[in-house]
């Protein structure tokens, strides 16, 4: 099952710890349960702008999405929530 992702929530020095959308019961989800969320493929997450979806992957340990970086569907250039 897919689970939007509207905003982030990051640390001090600008990590990525938990990712939000308000209003959802799962918001926000910590990454380390996100992180298990799609290594057991219980969850997706997905950012999407214009209509084109860019799912949450996890790279090396990492949170990211595979979109161009001037896009909003940069995991990184979400708003902080």
């Amino acid at each position: 099952m897919d689970r939007r992702v509207r905003a982030v929530k990051k640390d001090k020095s600008g990590k990525i710890v938990a990712l939000c959308n308000a209003g959802q019961g799962w918001s926000p989800r910590k990454t380390a349960d996100v992180i298990k969320d799609i290594s057991s493929n219980e969850w997706s997450y997905y950012v999407q702008e214009l209509g084109r979806r860019s799912y949450v992957r996890l790279q090396q340990g990492v949170l990211q999405t595979s979109a161009d970086a001037p896009s909003g569907n940069n995991l990184s250039n979400l708003p902080i929530g």
